[in-house]
């Protein structure tokens, strides 16, 4: 019985340390530590460029869940700014990594930058491009998604699958049915695939005006891997026995 109780333990060790896992979550709410307001100097989030123009600020105004977002503006004559978020886990990290977010999108771009860090330097992963009539993923080449259709009043998950070993943007997928039947090596030949930071900014000199929230980053074992841990809970069980 206890060799019972010793292999049902074991295998739920597996399975919990190769189960997805979540390095990341920022929903911009109170309850995180987000106040209404601009959100540079907030959670360690800082200006990646300088946007005395644009705004980069959590809201109540609109939400996926809870009660707040971030909220983001640019004029036209705003040029290019953003606001950056540094990625803290074990790295590098040998797995895919998944990352998500809820956007509800304006007439012109919103941009999300994913950056590697190699050495204390950064180097651009991917790009993506969105607003309600045009669709961009940038990862080595821009790849033209066309015309999306999506509404500006209504909340859509996007969704970035990254292989860090093979340095490919393995999936993209926005709302429940728009894909992308072709991707590519990451923008920085460099990169090494591990995800470091990531970036939020409006267009380049076009008016935004959207929500972002619920961005979310979980890290997704090799199979490989997984399968040698099985391995060795077999090899122990047998000994067991």
């Amino acid at each position: 019985m206890k060799k019972l109780l010793f292999l049902l333990a074991l295998t739920a060790l597996v399975q919990g340390a190769f189960a997805d896992d979540q390095v990341f979550f920022c929903g911009f709410e109170e309850s995180e530590g987000y106040a209404l307001g601009p959100i540079t100097g907030q959670n360690d989030w800082t200006e990646l460029f300088s946007h005395t123009v644009n705004m980069y600020d959590v809201t109540n105004v609109f939400s996926f869940t809870g009660d707040q977002s971030l909220f983001v503006y640019g004029p036209r004559e705003g040029g290019d700014t953003g606001v950056k978020k540094t990625v803290e886990y074990e790295n590098p990290y040998k797995g895919k990594i998944l990352f998500t977010y809820m956007l509800k999108p304006g007439d012109t771009y919103v941009r999300m930058y994913l950056y590697d860090k190699v050495g204390g330097e950064s180097h651009r992963m991917a790009v993506v491009h969105i607003n309600t009539h045009e669709l961009y993923v940038d990862a080595g080449g821009t790849w033209s998604g066309g015309d999306p259709k999506l509404s500006a009043d209504e909340w859509y998950k996007v969704t970035l699958l990254f292989d860090p070993i093979d340095s490919v943007l393995e999936d993209f997928t926005l709302g429940d049915d728009i894909t992308i039947d072709q991707v590519r090596d990451y923008c920085d030949p460099e990169a090494s695939g591990d995800l470091g930071s990531f970036a939020i900014r409006t267009g380049w000199n076009d008016p935004t005006d959207a929500c972002v929230d619920d961005i979310t980053i979980e890290l997704i074992p090799e199979p490989a891997c997984v399968g040698l841990l099985a391995l060795a809970s077999l090899c122990l069980s047998r000994k067991l026995v």
